[in-house]
C-alpha cells in the first residue's frame, strides 16, 4: 500500500486502433466508454518562516543587584522579544482545476500506459513509475518546541527562611528562705526579610568565586586529580550561574516554525501580498494589531517565454486531433520582505505563468517510445525511443 501512497499507476490497452484525441474536460461534448483523465499542475509556493522568541525573566533579587553585586541595568520586568531568524521558499504543486484533460482512444493507440500522481497530475507515458515525490499542499501551519519551564528560580537561598531568637530575662525565685536570680529564656521565630536573603545569596556567590579561584590557582594544599577538578570547577560555575541569575534574571529561547502556502496568479504579479504581521513583543500573527511589520511576498514574471509564446501562437495549427497537452513554465522571481527589508529572493518555474503546448501522437509511435513530465511544472523532461 505504501507504494501507492504518492502515485497511481494506470495501465490501459486500446486494442488495434490508430491515435488519440485530447480534450479539455470543459469542452468535451460527449464521453465515450473508454477514456482517461489527467491533470496539469498548478505551482504552489511553500513559504517556511522561523520565528525566534527570546524570553527574559527578571531575577527575584533584581532590586538589590547593584547594592550587593555591583551590577547595573539588569532586567526590571519580564519580557519577550520576537524576530524572524530564517525564511525559505520551496515549490510544490496541486492539480490545476482549469486544466483537466480527457484522453479518448481513436484508432490504433500509441499510449500503452500512464503514470499519474495520487491526485491525478501527469507523470509519464509508456514508462516505469518515476521515483518522484510531491510535497502535499495543506493549510497554513505552525509548530513549536517544548514550552518554557513553569518553575524558573527553584533555589533562592541555602539557609532557612526563618530565624530563631532566644531572649534571656531574669527573675527572682524564692527557694526556702533565700531569693535566687534565675534566667528565663524566651524563643521567638521571625521570617528573614527579602533583602536579607538577597544579601545572603550575594555572599554565597562571593564564597563560590573564592573557592573557584583557590582551586584554579593551586592555593589548596591538597588538589584533586584532573578529572575530579574538572567536575568540581563545572559544578562551582553552574551553582554560581544559578545564584547570579537571582539578580540578573534568566533568558530562554524558543523557535516557532510557520508554513504558508500561496498559489501564484498572473493578475497578482508585481503586487505585494501580505502573509502575516510580526509584532516584536507578541510574535507572528494574521491580524494587524499594534506596532507591526508586514511579512510580504512579491512575484514578478521574468518574461523568458515571450518570444516562444509569439512563435507558437503564430504558427500553431488548431486541430481536434491534438496530442498530449503539457506545459512550458515561465520563470518568476519570488521576493520575501519584512517591512522594507528584503529577506529572501529566489527564482522558480511557475506552471500557470507558462504556455500550453501539445505533443503530437507521432512522437509516441515507436515501440519503446516513452515520455516523462515534471509534476511540479508540467513540462517534458525526458523523451525516450
Amino acid at each position: 500500500m505504501n507504494k501507492l501512497l504518492y502515485y497511481i499507476f494506470l495501465t490501459v490497452f486500446f486494442g488495434a486502433c490508430s491515435g488519440i484525441k485530447v480534450v479539455n474536460v470543459k469542452y468535451a461534448e460527449k464521453i465515450p466508454k473508454n477514456y482517461l483523465v489527467y491533470a496539469l499542475p498548478r505551482s504552489v509556493l511553500a513559504i517556511d518562516v522561523e520565528v525566534t522568541e527570546i524570553r527574559t525573566l527578571r531575577g527575584p533579587y533584581y532590586e538589590y543587584s547593584e547594592k550587593y553585586m555591583g551590577i547595573k541595568d539588569v532586567s526590571q520586568t519580564n519580557r519577550s522579544e520576537y524576530f524572524i531568524s530564517n525564511a525559505d521558499v520551496s515549490l510544490t504543486a496541486e492539480p490545476d482545476s482549469n486544466n483537466y484533460y480527457f484522453i479518448f482512444p481513436k484508432g490504433k493507440s500509441s499510449i500503452k500506459s500512464l503514470n499519474l500522481t495520487e491526485n491525478g497530475i501527469l507523470l509519464s507515458i509508456n514508462s516505469k513509475k518515476p521515483d518522484v515525490k510531491i510535497p502535499a499542499v495543506s493549510k497554513n501551519a505552525i509548530s513549536n518546541q517544548q514550552p518554557f519551564p513553569s518553575v524558573i528560580f527553584t533555589e533562592l537561598s541555602q539557609k532557612d527562611y526563618i530565624k530563631e531568637h532566644i531572649d534571656t530575662t531574669w527573675k527572682q525565685v524564692k527557694i526556702d528562705t533565700n531569693w535566687v536570680r534565675v534566667p528565663v529564656q524566651k524563643k521567638t521565630i521571625e521570617a528573614i526579610t527579602f533583602e536579607d536573603k538577597a544579601k545572603e545569596a550575594a555572599h554565597h556567590i562571593m564564597r563560590l568565586r573564592k573557592r573557584l579561584f583557590k582551586l584554579l590557582s593551586g592555593a589548596y594544599n591538597k588538589v584533586p586529580d584532573i578529572k575530579s577538578s574538572d567536575v568540581i570547577v563545572s559544578e562551582l560555575r553552574k551553582e554560581e550561574e544559578e545564584y547570579l541569575s537571582l539578580f540578573i534574571g534568566k533568558t530562554f529561547t524558543r523557535k516557532y516554525n510557520y508554513r504558508f502556502y500561496y498559489s501564484p496568479a498572473i493578475q497578482n504579479c508585481g503586487k505585494q501580498e501580505v502573509l502575516a504581521f510580526l509584532n516584536t513583543e507578541k510574535g507572528l500573527s494574521a491580524e494587524k494589531s499594534g506596532k507591526v511589520l508586514p511579512l510580504t511576498l512579491v512575484i514578478n514574471r521574468n518574461g523568458n517565454l515571450s518570444q516562444l509564446d509569439t512563435a507558437i501562437s503564430k504558427f500553431k495549427k488548431t486541430t481536434a486531433k491534438q496530442g498530449i497537452v503539457y506545459r512550458i513554465p515561465e520563470l518568476a522571481t519570488i521576493n520575501i520582505s519584512l517591512g522594507n527589508n528584503s529577506m529572501l529572493k529566489k527564482q522558480f518555474p511557475i506552471a500557470q505563468f507558462g504556455i500550453l503546448n501539445s505533443m503530437p501522437c507521432k512522437s509516441l509511435k515507436g515501440k519503446n517510445s516513452t515520455v516523462e513530465f515534471d509534476p511540479l511544472s508540467g513540462n517534458v523532461v525526458k523523451i525516450g525511443y
